[in-house]
């Protein structure tokens, strides 16, 4: 805690005792100058990685377009050279680099200590490189000083300048890390999942460094006098005061984050993270302001990243649901078999939304102003279904009529040709918390159906692999985990059979413990069923893995197929990639074990001459 300024003096407390007590106060001792320097090297070193990861990623959207565009008409045979890996080192980089767990197989599976309480997850390989370097930087920043000085008190105090700077500093990247809109996402194309993570590290390093900070001041208070002193002093002076306001909120926060604590209690754990973080940010705000000490800059940032993330996520909310003409945004919440909710809400105008983007519900009926990440399943303009039916006897749609409806068949196959309001539905599986009590409501109405106030926030992306440029597109999902694919199943036999994608063939495997998940998605299953084409284009493996009669498996075509017992992606891969049709995308969405299971069988099968690509929907909090 830097204090003001203050002449060089020397008192003494006893005639053989003599402190030199400026280095308890003020920037005496702290070395600006080389602590400014090094926070401009670490921005530096983060702006030259951001850099590389960017020209990574043009390369990778260059090379997928020009896949895309090459292979749009090209046969089975035509496409075999991008079904054929042409290089070593990436290969080789993907399986034990970008694609790997921290060890063998294990990354998304929670670590659990008993059923009821888990620790969180593993890092990926990746991930763990990149915060550990990140860590070790800033233990040896920290820890580079002068220590040639003669007074340990001088020492002291470099170390609570420099632990202080770069606590100061790495709060804007925290504040960053943590925001819906972080524009990073879509820069980088990193998912939020990924930047949760470094958010959750980042907010570790900067405890221990205000706490390192804190220390060293309190240290050579004490030496100046004695540890009532010190503590008079705290109390006393408003910068103090201030400081320690700051770090003890910065404390609360790591003690109340960890995974169990943070599961069992989400809601609760979501209130205090953020009064929480608005103390820290006030205290440490007003300590720097009081004595206008060289870090505000940095403060008056983590200001602005709040005060505009806060101000989008407010915009969004309201351009979404709010319309002049049709009033708010109304939602129907239904009880299905299989403890689940397919919650349906009705915007009150057309809204675009793209495959595999997610919404933040907000469902007051259970939940008063919280908000809930979940994938969206299915979207289209209200009442699409009944006038599809209604013009089934029209003729069958070709690959020009396609073409000319710009791909939006749900859309612009309606009889009126103005936009329709859009219908955004999730399906919700009811665990504990918020999930279990809307569950419970639906299931307590008539009809299990009941209709209220519901608003939603987004749409927001995920930036996977650009799906369209792969000949063929595997998409495994578990539970709940096919709401993230059902929409790029559409689009995906669409696009093919209007000849705009590369892809040839697609297969949706959807793992479940019973029949009774089935009737989820049914509706928008029997839609995706009647796509043109779909025959040639959509494979659909259905395992049940806990069937109540062996009568209930069965499969009524050779494009869907049911199976009894659980999924098993190796074997799956196994019976695909020899047919295979250009280059393979692999996705997963569901539990961490199964996720986990489908990255290993994708990594053991790269390197063995087919382009096998690997992409993860995850949200680890």
């Amino acid at each position: 805690m830097a204090g003001p300024a203050s002449h060089l003096a020397i008192r003494n407390y006893g005639p053989n005792v003599t402190y030199i007590y400026e280095y308890s106060r003020g920037l005496n001792g702290v070395n600006v100058p080389l602590d400014v320097l090094i926070a401009r090297i670490i921005y530096s070193s983060v702006i030259v990685l951001a850099f590389i990861i960017f020209s990574g990623r043009i390369a990778q959207i260059s090379h997928a377009y020009l896949r895309q565009i090459t292979s749009v008409s090209s046969s089975r045979r035509q496409q075999t050279y991008w079904s054929q890996e042409q290089s070593r080192w990436w290969p080789w980089l993907k399986k034990d680099f970008l694609y790997a767990p921290l060890g063998r197989k294990r990354h998304n599976r929670e670590i659990q200590l008993s059923s009821a309480v888990g620790i969180g997850t593993l890092p990926s390989r990746f991930q763990t490189i990149f915060i550990s370097l990140y860590l070790a930087s800033q233990v040896v920043y920290c820890l580079f000083l002068d220590y040639k000085v003669n007074e340990k008190q001088a020492l002291i105090a470099e170390l609570r300048g420099r632990s202080g700077t770069l606590a100061v500093f790495n709060m804007v990247p925290l504040f960053l890390l943590a925001s819906r809109n972080n524009p990073l996402i879509s820069i980088l194309h990193i998912s939020f999942d990924t930047y949760n993570l470094l958010h959750r590290w980042l907010g570790r390093i900067v405890v221990l460094e205000t706490v390192t900070h804190t220390t060293a001041w309190a240290v050579n208070a004490c030496a100046e006098q004695n540890f009532t002193d010190m503590l008079a002093r705290l109390r006393d002076t408003p910068f103090f005061s201030w400081g320690l306001l700051g770090t003890c909120s910065m404390v609360a926060l790591s003690l109340h984050s960890p995974s169990p604590i943070r599961h069992a209690f989400y809601e609760i754990f979501l209130h205090l993270h953020q009064l929480f973080a608005l103390l820290a940010f006030i205290g440490v705000y007003l300590h720097l302001d009081l004595d206008k000490l060289p870090q505000k800059p940095w403060i008056h940032a983590v200001a602005a990243i709040w005060l505009i993330e806060r101000s989008t996520r407010l915009l969004r909310l309201a351009y979404l649901n709010l319309s002049p003409k049709h009033g708010c945004t109304r939602m129907t919440v239904q009880a299905l078999e299989g403890e689940a909710c397919r919650v349906t809400f009705h915007l009150p105008k057309s809204v675009s939304i793209q495959p595999g983007c997610h919404v933040f519900a907000y469902i007051p009926s259970v939940s008063w102003w919280m908000s809930h990440p979940f994938s969206i399943a299915w979207a289209e303009p209200r009442n699409t279904q009944s006038q599809i039916d209604s013009k089934s006897n029209n003729p069958p749609l070709t690959p020009s009529s396609l073409e000319k409806q710009g791909f939006n068949f749900y859309q612009n196959n309606l009889p009126d040709d103005r936009p329709q309001p859009t219908e955004v539905s999730l399906i919700i599986s009811a665990r504990q918390g918020m999930t279990r009590r809307l569950y419970n409501l639906a299931l307590s109405k008539p009809d299990r159906t009941f209709t209220g106030p519901g608003f939603i926030e987004g749409p927001y992306g995920s930036h996977p692999a650009n799906p369209k440029s792969y000949g063929t597109a595997v998409l495994f999902s578990a539970g709940a985990g096919i709401t993230h694919h059902l929409l790029y199943t559409r689009e995906l036999v669409l696009r093919a059979a209007a000849e705009t994608a590369a892809t040839r063939r697609v297969y949706l495997i959807w793992s479940v413990r019973s029949t009774d998940h089935l009737a989820w998605v049914s509706k928008w299953m029997d839609q995706i069923l009647k796509l043109p084409m779909r025959r040639d284009i959509l494979v659909i493996k259905l395992f049940v893995s806990k069937p109540r009669r062996a009568a209930d498996i069965v499969s009524p075509s050779k494009t869907v197929q049911m199976y009894s017992g659980r999924c098993r992606p190796d074997v799956v891969l196994d019976e695909i990639l020899p047919e295979r049709v250009g280059a393979t995308l692999v996705s997963v969405c569901g539990p961490g074990a199964f996720a986990d299971e489908v990255r290993m069988a994708s990594r053991e099968r790269i390197g063995r001459g087919a382009v096998v690509d690997f992409t993860e929907e995850a949200f680890t909090w």
